[in-house]
């Protein structure tokens, strides 16, 4: 790991740490209204699964809003009330997020967030850290930043990585 790598790392960690701490409460699948899904996009930024597991999600009578990141300079999708799609200029040289998208992702909260990010991307990261959720869930990449983590290797598709969140979410029954 180049030395500037280390440091983006150590920043992200001191600033992980430095969060308040939340109220977790494991949701009943059924009572969740609201979701957001954190996804790495392919540099082509199609999507097709990611948009398969947004059309199934509002089949469930659920909102769905997304946040996805591409290694890109020149984002093509467009920015809508629920989706973003963040690129190059929407972070800085320490990969952390600029204010106008951290306000973003902070101004709603959710019931529950997908994190179907399947490699390190500190971007990511720190956008699923500011995520305002009642419960977050995502694949086992940095250690604290999901309520529940999920260990499986990383997928070409994001969809493998969801039908295991969902068949937890929906097994396990919580007391709370």
């Amino acid at each position: 790991m180049k030395i500037f790598d280390k440091i983006r790392q150590l920043l992200f960690e001191r600033k992980r740490k430095q969060q308040p701490a939340r109220d977790v409460r494991f949701p009943k699948w059924d009572k969740v209204r609201t979701v957001l899904i954190v996804y790495d996009s392919d540099v082509m930024e199609k999507n097709g699964d990611i948009r398969e597991i947004m059309r199934r999600l509002m089949m469930e009578d659920k909102q769905v809003s997304l946040l996805g990141y591409v290694e890109r300079k020149d984002v093509q999708s467009p920015i809508l009330p629920q989706s973003r799609m963040l690129g190059l200029q929407d972070r800085n040289v320490l990969y952390q997020l600029s204010k106008e998208v951290v306000q973003w992702i902070e101004e709603t909260e959710y019931d529950l967030m997908l994190d179907l990010t399947q490699t390190p991307s500190l971007p990511l990261h720190y956008a699923a850290m500011f995520v305002r959720a009642k419960f977050k869930a995502g694949l086992h990449i940095v250690d604290g930043l999901h309520d529940f983590d999920i260990e499986m290797a990383a997928q070409e598709d994001h969809t493998p990585l969801f039908n295991q969140i969902v068949h937890y979410l929906q097994t396990i029954e919580s007391k709370d």
